[in-house]
């Protein structure tokens, strides 16, 4: 499996196969193939040199014994320590050690409590970065899941047309995101490892939170409902592709406004709204998601993308967002306006909190910041 920036593929990992439903290991970047695995996403061996092969490791053990004697009256080397906890030493670490790094950042401050509904009442999970309340979802009951059934349905009629986009998709589709912004790996490998570290920040954070609604897929509701792709091996609320999506949509905003560098901005900007809408449909169309996942998903994706940013010292505050939701099928323009939004039961109901920076997120932030096309 190839690897962002040409390194070959790695061994030893055959086992990890389908990991809550994200199987397999795209190559960094998204251009590799293949689905992503919610630990270190595309970033899992990127830059790791593995092993040579067996002539190549026999070559190199002759060649240095014959060679020592060359070095066996040279000095000590006197090279100076690396900084102590300094960020400009990032650069010289392999990608998949960074992204390591921009896990823990993101993860250390995330909690959530699951709170059991009384007197009639939903129960609910609510989502916080450092101690602070971002999100709270409440659990769909199981009438409203075989209503959106029928959604889920209607949907199947598009397979055929989206077939392709579907199975390529089933991982992080970064290709998609480089088309529309025209990005490429010689110029844009800082953006490129922005999406990265925004998916996987995205995946973790939707299982935590589909662990503990824990709602059965459409085809466990109703077996009319035969999906085209593998029913994952997690709940479905919320669509884990729609808060990927979501997440990324809203650090690309950040970044092409940052940018200010391409005339069309603005275009692009309702472009990849239109695809982060897109990709979430398409779970929908595929039959493993409902149109109340989307909602959920857009919503959490918004606030991981917040708080990427404000990890990047990058962002203002961080909304504070609630989703009850209601029988109704999943629009972009729905869930961005906020009076229709809330007729849909997605409400904002206020700011949580600007967030604190980190050094890892920052460092990454400006390297993307600096990859803006030059007139």
């Amino acid at each position: 499996m190839s690897q962002y920036g040409g390194f070959g593929g790695f061994g030893g990992f055959g086992g990890f196969g389908g990991f809550g439903g994200f199987g397999g290991f795209g190559g960094f970047g998204g251009f590799g193939g293949g689905t992503n695995f919610t630990g270190l996403g595309g970033f899992l061996g990127s830059e790791d040199p593995g092993g040579y092969d067996p002539m190549t490791t026999h070559g190199l053990q002759t060649t240095a014994e014959g060679l020592r004697h060359l070095t066996e009256n040279g000095t000590t080397p006197t090279d100076k320590e690396l900084g102590f906890s300094d960020p400009n030493n990032l650069s010289g670490l392999a990608t998949w050690v960074r992204g390591s790094l921009y896990v823990s950042e993101f993860l250390a401050g995330i909690g959530s409590e699951a709170m059991v509904g009384t007197g009639g009442a939903p129960d609910r999970v609510s989502l916080s970065f450092d101690g602070r309340t971002c999100l709270t979802l409440d659990r769909p009951a199981t009438d409203l899941l075989r209503s959106q059934c029928r959604l889920v349905s209607d949907y199947a009629t598009l397979r055929a047309e989206r077939t392709a986009e579907i199975t390529s998709q089933l991982g992080f589709p970064t290709a998609y995101f480089a088309m529309m912004l025209g990005l490429h790996s010689a110029q844009n490998k800082k953006t490129f490892e922005l999406i990265t570290a925004t998916q996987v920040a995205a995946a973790h954070t939707a299982m935590i939170v589909k662990n503990h609604l824990a709602i059965r897929r459409p085809d466990q509701v109703d077996a009319r409902l035969m999906p085209m792709i593998p029913t994952p091996g997690h709940g479905s609320f919320p669509s884990a592709h729609a808060t990927e999506a979501y997440a990324v949509l809203t650090v690309l905003e950040a970044l092409v406004t940052e940018w200010d560098s391409l005339s069309d901005g603005e275009q692009r900007i309702k472009v990849l709204r239109g695809l982060a809408e897109r990709i979430a449909v398409n779970r929908t169309v595929a039959g493993v998601h409902y149109p109340i996942d989307s909602w959920a998903g857009a919503a959490l994706g918004r606030i991981v993308g917040q708080v990427v940013l404000n990890r990047a010292g990058a962002g203002g505050p961080v909304a504070e967002l609630a989703y009850s939701a209601g029988d109704h099928d999943f629009f972009d323009e729905d869930q961005r306006d906020p009076g229709i939004a809330a007729t849909k039961g997605l409400t904002a109901t206020g700011a949580c909190a600007t967030l604190s920076a980190k050094p890892a997120f920052s460092w990454l932030w400006s390297g993307a910041v600096a990859e803006a096309q030059k007139a």
